[in-house]
Protein backbone atom coordinates (compact mmCIF):
# COMPACT_ATOMS: atom_id res chain seq x y z
CA UNK A 1 0.00 0.00 0.00
CA UNK A 2 1.46 3.24 -0.91
CA UNK A 3 1.65 6.83 1.58
CA UNK A 4 -0.31 9.58 0.01
CA UNK A 5 1.02 12.46 -0.56
CA UNK A 6 -1.20 15.91 -0.89
CA UNK A 7 0.27 18.72 -2.95
CA UNK A 8 -0.62 22.16 -2.29
CA UNK A 9 -2.37 22.28 -5.30
CA UNK A 10 -4.75 19.24 -4.47
CA UNK A 11 -5.97 20.83 -1.34
CA UNK A 12 -6.86 23.71 -2.87
CA UNK A 13 -8.73 22.35 -5.29
CA UNK A 14 -10.45 20.04 -3.41
CA UNK A 15 -11.55 22.34 -0.92
CA UNK A 16 -12.81 24.65 -3.99
CA UNK A 17 -14.78 22.04 -5.17
CA UNK A 18 -16.65 20.72 -2.23
CA UNK A 19 -17.82 24.61 -1.92
CA UNK A 20 -18.59 24.58 -5.48
CA UNK A 21 -22.10 22.65 -5.27
CA UNK A 22 -20.97 21.36 -8.61
CA UNK A 23 -20.20 17.79 -7.54
CA UNK A 24 -22.47 15.80 -4.94
CA UNK A 25 -21.20 13.40 -1.97
CA UNK A 26 -21.82 10.59 -4.49
CA UNK A 27 -18.83 12.57 -6.46
CA UNK A 28 -16.42 12.28 -3.40
CA UNK A 29 -17.26 9.12 -2.61
CA UNK A 30 -16.45 8.03 -6.22
CA UNK A 31 -13.11 10.15 -5.84
CA UNK A 32 -12.22 8.48 -2.83
CA UNK A 33 -12.75 4.82 -4.04
CA UNK A 34 -10.22 5.65 -7.29
CA UNK A 35 -8.12 7.01 -4.90
CA UNK A 36 -8.03 3.90 -3.01
CA UNK A 37 -8.05 1.77 -5.95
CA UNK A 38 -4.32 3.86 -6.65
CA UNK A 39 -3.15 3.39 -3.20
CA UNK A 40 -3.73 -0.32 -3.58
CA UNK A 41 -2.32 -0.47 -6.70
CA UNK A 42 -5.69 -2.01 -8.21
CA UNK A 43 -6.37 -1.96 -11.71
CA UNK A 44 -8.79 0.92 -12.64
CA UNK A 45 -11.91 0.16 -14.52
CA UNK A 46 -11.09 0.90 -18.08
CA UNK A 47 -14.25 3.89 -18.22
CA UNK A 48 -11.48 6.13 -15.92
CA UNK A 49 -9.61 6.89 -19.02
CA UNK A 50 -6.25 6.59 -17.22
CA UNK A 51 -3.28 7.98 -19.41
CA UNK A 52 -0.23 9.37 -18.79
CA UNK A 53 0.57 13.21 -19.55
CA UNK A 54 2.94 14.93 -21.68
CA UNK A 55 5.34 18.13 -22.26
CA UNK A 56 5.58 19.70 -18.49
CA UNK A 57 3.44 17.18 -17.04
CA UNK A 58 5.33 14.42 -17.86
CA UNK A 59 5.45 11.64 -15.21
CA UNK A 60 2.42 12.46 -14.03
CA UNK A 61 -0.90 10.74 -15.49
CA UNK A 62 -4.81 11.57 -15.33
CA UNK A 63 -8.00 9.56 -14.61
CA UNK A 64 -11.36 11.23 -15.65
CA UNK A 65 -13.81 10.93 -12.29
CA UNK A 66 -16.02 12.20 -14.48
CA UNK A 67 -16.26 13.46 -17.57
CA UNK A 68 -15.10 16.77 -16.78
CA UNK A 69 -13.38 16.43 -13.62
CA UNK A 70 -9.97 15.28 -13.26
CA UNK A 71 -7.85 13.63 -10.73
CA UNK A 72 -3.69 14.33 -12.15
CA UNK A 73 -1.57 12.33 -9.69
CA UNK A 74 1.66 10.44 -9.56
CA UNK A 75 3.00 7.29 -8.74
CA UNK A 76 5.80 5.62 -7.90
CA UNK A 77 6.54 2.57 -6.01
CA UNK A 78 5.96 3.60 -1.98
CA UNK A 79 3.87 6.87 -2.69
CA UNK A 80 0.67 8.33 -4.37
CA UNK A 81 1.01 12.25 -4.71
CA UNK A 82 -2.42 13.82 -5.76
CA UNK A 83 -1.24 16.91 -7.38
CA UNK A 84 -4.36 18.70 -8.93
CA UNK A 85 -8.16 17.83 -9.53
CA UNK A 86 -10.84 19.71 -10.99
CA UNK A 87 -12.21 20.20 -14.75
CA UNK A 88 -9.68 20.10 -17.56
CA UNK A 89 -9.93 24.28 -17.92
CA UNK A 90 -8.73 24.77 -14.25
CA UNK A 91 -6.11 22.14 -14.34
CA UNK A 92 -3.83 22.59 -17.94
CA UNK A 93 -4.34 26.21 -17.27
CA UNK A 94 -1.80 26.04 -14.52
CA UNK A 95 0.84 24.21 -16.61
CA UNK A 96 0.62 27.17 -19.59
Amino acid sequence: MREIRLDKNFQKDIERDKHSGHYSEEDFALLKTVIVELQHDDVIPHHYRRHPLKGDMRGYECIHIKSDWLLIFKVDTETLKLAMLGKHTQVYKKFK
